[in-house]
């Protein structure tokens, strides 16, 4: 008897952690097609993940397919789920020639700008068995681009397809994707380019047989699940209309929020929001600004700063005591200033390994050498600052992720010249343009994060109309309008939001907004941007402080 109360006690137990697990999970993962797992939200069939984010699972080869338009497709090499994004091998030569498959059959790779794939800027793409007209493109054509190293020695061509793919007139040219059109389509066509191969997150510095070839797709976070009544939702949430054009999705109830990576509705946090965004955020820009410092500086190895203390008290007995010379003092740096007429170029006596020297008077006649000493540093620029490369642990500090991207500047030049990089939404327009790392590129990026803090809308989001896909640009314009607070998100101004809510609610978007200006110089550097938000941090402290105040009397 009571063996068989322990198995229905365990029966039971087991049952009930069952109908919990229904209930928490919303949404159905693909099953593996061959040794490639197919995370949500791709979907291989319609009775898994979601059909806007379908791919193609042979069932005879069990390969798996990204099918694009007008009837090309690509094999997928690997899914990188965390950063949602995979691999696809372009198109196949056609035998014997320099001719990719797609090319006569849809003239190069398309996407349905309608669905939530974009190519992305670590691609590298070369183009081959060109007219001779796309020499004067603003595409690089020339004897030195990249593709002729690909043609040559990556080992991936063979000699005689090389030879035709850019001999004589024919040129091969190279340039980066991830803008507009190339975000959607690598065009090929008999007047233009026959065919194309991408190389990820090219390091020229490396030999071509070390490049690593395949297209780099990136898709949206999928928004919740559609329904037409209550039963096709789980869990904690209910079938309500969403956006316009008369459209159900299963919603999260309160106090949960869509976990769009799992596809369930988790459960929030209990902490304030608002306290969390601003944590943060204050978190993250400080990170960054430690990382600069410390990557930057370098100072030559040696005991200098060992024991500074005891050097400085030294010191200062040493100027005390006269020993027979004059009586020595320390100075403060606006006292030495003003001796050199602020280091005025006039007063220069010489330079010497670490700095200028100058001709000093003090206020009483004395004629001093002044040494202004340089200290070199070399700051460090990410590169691809986003909301998924910010991690939180347990005690919900901010920490900055994947330094993949990231380039050393080297010291007194005002930018890094490279292909731009980055995540699509998230790239500095006018690094884009230039191809001119600073950093306040670092500080753009950063500007949508902020965004996506104050807004809790993804950077890029296909399913917001045409013109306002890109976040930056949609919330830019409501400003412009005066309607800033329409974008904002509710959950941070609560029922009917205070002063000092509403004020700090509006610094924070105009910090946001100063970050996104068109002009790096315009920008803000990282540096301003801590002390906006520990200004803001501020009011909100002063606001929740006689609450606190209160909760504690009472309990007394």
């Amino acid at each position: 008897m009571t063996k068989l109360r322990g198995k229905l006690s365990c029966s039971f137990n087991s049952l009930v952690f069952l109908i919990h697990l229904f209930e928490c999970s919303s949404q159905k993962t693909c099953p593996n097609c061959g040794a490639i797992e197919v995370p949500y939200p791709l979907s291989t069939n319609p009775d898994c993940g979601d059909l806007d984010y379908s791919l193609r699972c042979d069932p005879h080869s069990q390969k798996l397919y990204f099918d694009a338009l007008n009837g090309s497709y690509y094999q997928v090499l690997k899914i990188e789920a965390s950063l949602q994004r995979m691999v696809v091998q372009p198109s196949p030569w056609l035998p014997g020639t320099c001719v990719t498959q797609d090319m006569p059959a849809s003239e190069g790779l398309w996407l349905n700008q309608t669905l939530p794939f974009n190519i992305t800027s670590s691609n590298t793409i070369f183009l081959f068995n060109c007219s001779p007209r796309l020499l004067v493109s603003p595409l690089n054509c020339t004897p030195a681009s990249l593709c002729h190293r690909y043609l040559e020695s990556s080992g991936h061509v063979d000699a005689k397809r090389a030879l035709e793919c850019a001999s004589g007139l024919e040129p091969c040219c190279t340039f980066v994707a991830g803008g507009m059109p190339s975000a959607y389509k690598i065009r090929l066509h008999n007047s233009g380019c026959r065919a194309f191969r991408s190389i990820l997150d090219l390091d020229h510095k490396k030999p071509a047989s070390q490049w690593e070839e395949g297209l780099e797709i990136q898709w949206a976070s999928p928004p919740e699940p559609a329904c037409k009544s209550q039963s096709d939702c789980s869990g904690a949430s209910k079938c309500s209309p969403a956006g316009k054009g008369n459209v159900f999705r299963c919603l999260c109830d309160r106090n949960y929020y869509w976990d769009h990576g799992l596809g369930i509705c988790s459960k929030k946090n209990s902490s304030s929001k608002a306290r969390l965004t601003l944590k943060v955020s204050i978190g993250v820009v400080s990170f960054l600004v430690l990382a600069v410092v410390v990557a930057a500086i370098r100072v030559q190895k040696s005991c200098l700063f060992s024991n500074q203390s005891k050097l400085a008290k030294a010191r200062e007995q040493m100027f005390k005591s006269s020993n027979g010379w004059k009586s020595a003092r320390m100075f403060s740096l606006k006292e030495v200033k003003k001796a050199t007429n602020g280091f005025s170029r006039d007063r220069i006596l010489g330079i010497g390994g670490f700095g200028e020297v100058y001709k000093g008077e003090l206020p009483d006649g004395t004629i001093v050498a002044v040494k202004s000493a340089k200290v070199a540093y070399t700051p460090i620029y990410h590169r691809d600052v986003k909301s998924t490369n910010i991690l939180l642990d347990d005690d919900l500090n901010a920490k900055v992720a994947d330094f993949g991207l990231s380039r050393l500047a080297s010291p007194g030049l005002s930018h890094v010249s490279t292909c731009a990089q980055g995540t699509l939404g998230y790239l500095d327009p006018e690094y884009y343009r230039n191809y001119q790392l600073t950093d306040k590129s670092d500080v753009y990026s950063y500007g949508v994060v902020l965004l996506e803090v104050l807004t809790s809308k993804k950077a890029i989001d296909f399913s917001r109309e045409e013109d306002d896909v890109n976040l930056a640009i949609y919330v830019s314009q409501r400003a412009k309008n005066g309607l800033i607070m329409e974008v904002v998100d509710q959950h941070l101004l609560g029922g009917e939001p205070s002063a000092p809510t509403v004020t700090s609610v509006r610094l924070f978007s105009e910090l946001a907004l100063a970050c996104l200006r068109e002009k790096k110089g315009d920008r803000p550097n990282m540096k301003d941007v801590v002390q906006e938000l520990q200004s803001i941090t501020e009011i909100i402290n002063q606001k929740m402080a006689p609450n606190e105040a209160s909760v504690e009397i009472k309990q007394s």
